[in-house]
């Protein structure tokens, strides 16, 4: 039996997606290049793997993500609006595979129409909305935002909306 002791929460299911059993998740600890090979949700409280028959990456934070054995929509609706934990143990073999909001801490902000905003100093969860703390300006984290992720160059491209920077 897992001990929920021994986990860390990463995220939640939040609906179906299609008719083949694919759902989307919301991760506050986003899987890095390599996705874990299975996630655990609890049921009755009762925690139970689920392995990832395959994934794709949607936005910064967001998956669909298709369970072996889930494969229609009336499957995944009784998976829907679980959190979903990870194992600590493996986390800490593989800290890699693994991206906590101060990950982003040191990446550069290059927006589609103003151009270099500038370094993230750090991360505000203070509120319902995460945001970057660049400089005096707190830009929200929002995928919505979000074009694209270079965690090589450690850059974030961005569209933001206009007038959002003079706030």
């Amino acid at each position: 039996m897992i001990d929920k002791s021994a986990l860390t929460k990463i995220g939640q299911t939040i609906k179906p997606h299609g008719i083949s059993g694919e759902i989307l998740c919301d991760f506050s600890l986003m899987p890095d290049d390599n996705f874990p090979k299975y996630f655990i949700l609890e049921d009755e409280e009762i925690f139970v793997p689920f392995f990832i028959e395959e994934y794709r990456l949607t936005g910064a934070f967001g998956a669909f993500v298709k369970f072996c054995g889930v494969n229609d929509e009336n499957d995944v609706k009784s998976l829907c609006k679980k959190d979903i934990f990870f194992d600590k143990i493996i986390e800490n073999k593989e800290d890699k595979n693994n991206v906590t909001m101060n990950f982003f801490v040191g990446f550069r902000i290059i927006d589609e129409s103003y151009g270099e905003v500038g370094e993230i100093q750090d991360i505000d969860q203070s509120t319902v909305n995460t945001l970057f703390v660049v400089d005096t300006k707190l830009i929200p984290m929002n995928e919505d935002f979000i074009l694209k992720i270079d965690k090589k160059k450690k850059i974030i491209f961005t569209q933001l909306p206009n007038g959002l920077l003079e706030l």
